[in-house]
């Protein structure tokens, strides 16, 4: 019967969440649990545009990035049944969420900022780890930045039909199958 339930789900799982919360690797895992495809939205943009994030906010800048995304995500859910993880600042206005909640189901994962914090200063991809000069920030500036972002963006991921909380969990697996099991209670 679960089984069935998920075989003729008709839309994609939009999974979204603060930057470096982990969608991506929840994806991939969801998916296999799930066997759908998976697309990661940020990879898709890298691979359409032929450049990494960091130097799109750098030469075109976030508008440009921002643009971009949403043109990448409607075509995704007219064309893609899947999982799809999207990127931190994908949810930017009532407009997206109400679109992807039409076009599928909405999780949120629900990250710690302190662990967001290390995986981003550990990570020279994130446009945001930088300040003007390109010199990396310190923990307390990425702590204060990060968090101003997350309440500016905390609104949009609370909108989410489904919200996985990541430190109930201890391995990928275990937090995909919660997920599946939600999932399966939703449609």
């Amino acid at each position: 019967m679960i089984r069935k339930k998920i075989e003729n789900m008709e839309e994609s799982i939009f999974i979204c969440g603060f930057m470096a919360s982990g969608k991506s690797t929840l994806g991939k895992a969801l998916a296999g649990e799930l066997n759908f495809e998976f697309v990661d939205l940020d990879q898709l943009i890298e691979k359409r545009e032929e450049k990494s994030i960091r130097q799109i906010f750098r030469e075109k800048g976030e508008a440009y990035f921002r643009e971009k995304e949403w043109e990448y995500l409607l075509d995704l859910t007219r064309n893609f049944k899947g999982v799809v993880a999207l990127g931190g600042g994908a949810l930017q206005n009532q407009r997206i969420i109400d679109h992807l909640k039409v076009h599928g189901l909405l999780l949120f994962l629900d990250t710690p900022m302190e662990v967001i914090v290390e995986r981003v200063y550990n990570s020279e991809e994130r446009p945001i780890l930088f300040n003007e000069s390109g010199k990396i920030k310190s923990k307390e500036t990425l702590f204060t930045e990060l968090k101003t972002l997350y309440s500016e963006r905390e609104e949009f991921y609370k909108q989410a039909q489904i919200t996985i909380k990541t430190p109930l969990f201890t391995t990928v697996q275990e937090m995909a199958e919660a997920a599946k099991a939600k999932i399966t209670r939703h449609v």
